[in-house]
């Protein structure tokens, strides 16, 4: 029964966390209507291309807004002000924040970091510090990749203006020393937290560091896409699509299923 009562949890956090994502996202695009309307991709946004009037927009949003907020709070006092602090986070992102190099990518980073707190709390699992600091550097780590497309975007298509307010900040030098500097550092994180003694302890195990060679040559993978096949703007696309990657995640857990099993 406890076991059902977390996952549950877990679930509930999940939809409440999807709710309230979705009525950021909803907001800024709405922030950036105009700008979305002269991009060659985001102009097929359904704000952007008309396909969603805004009156409609507006009432999903705090639709969406309202069972995330009310419901996290009902279900959580503290999964209620994680999702408080994550909206809260957002809204002054569109407003303002994104305008700012490195701290528009340290917000988008702080955004994931809040979603894996708020799994934490549901699940009554305590988070290692390592795997903390090891979520926070790969999410900037991707967002600073998609920054580094912009650019590339920027060049192939000869724009005089930057697709971001913030991408004065940021070119393809800096880009390249910061990744650089985020992959060794979130390798080196990883190997601390599963050479951990409360891992070994939890995996019963001391060979977990085996796993480390997938994890670098999925680093290695993407470090491939972004810099020789400069494919790098959409994580999510890359992973549906580059088989590289699906494979070395999928032998990745199972070892792990190996290692517990």
């Amino acid at each position: 029964m406890k076991d059902i009562s977390k996952i549950s949890s877990v679930f509930f956090a999940f939809i409440f966390f999807g709710c309230i994502s979705s009525a950021v996202y909803i907001f800024n695009d709405w922030k950036d209507l105009e700008a979305d309307k002269q991009h060659p991709k985001k102009r097929k946004r359904p704000l952007a291309n008309g396909d969603i009037p805004l009156s409609i927009a507006w009432l999903i949003m705090i639709v969406f807004a309202a069972i995330s907020l009310l419901g996290s709070f009902f279900w959580s006092v503290k999964l209620g002000l994680v999702i408080l602090a994550y909206a809260l986070m957002n809204l002054a992102y569109s407003l303002f924040l994104k305008r700012i190099a490195i701290l528009d990518v340290t917000i988008i980073a702080l955004g994931f970091l809040l979603r894996v707190w708020a799994g934490g709390i549901t699940s009554d699992i305590v988070l290692s510090h390592w795997l903390i600091i090891m979520i926070f550097l790969l999410s900037m780590f991707l967002a600073l990749a998609k920054r580094r497309d912009d650019l590339i975007e920027i060049k192939e298509n000869h724009q005089s203006t930057q697709i971001r307010q913030s991408q004065a900040g940021y070119n393809f030098e800096f880009i390249n020393i910061v990744l650089s500097i985020m992959t060794a550092v979130l390798l080196v994180g990883y190997l601390m937290y599963i050479t951990s003694p409360e891992v070994i302890e939890r995996l019963d195990t001391p060979y977990a560091y085996f796993s480390f060679l997938f994890v670098l040559l999925g680093m290695l993978r993407y470090l491939q896409l972004i810099y020789v096949e400069k494919n790098s703007g959409n994580p999510t696309a890359t992973f549906w699509k580059d088989r590289f990657i699906q494979i070395n995640v999928l032998l990745w857990l199972a070892f792990f299923a190996f290692m517990l099993y």
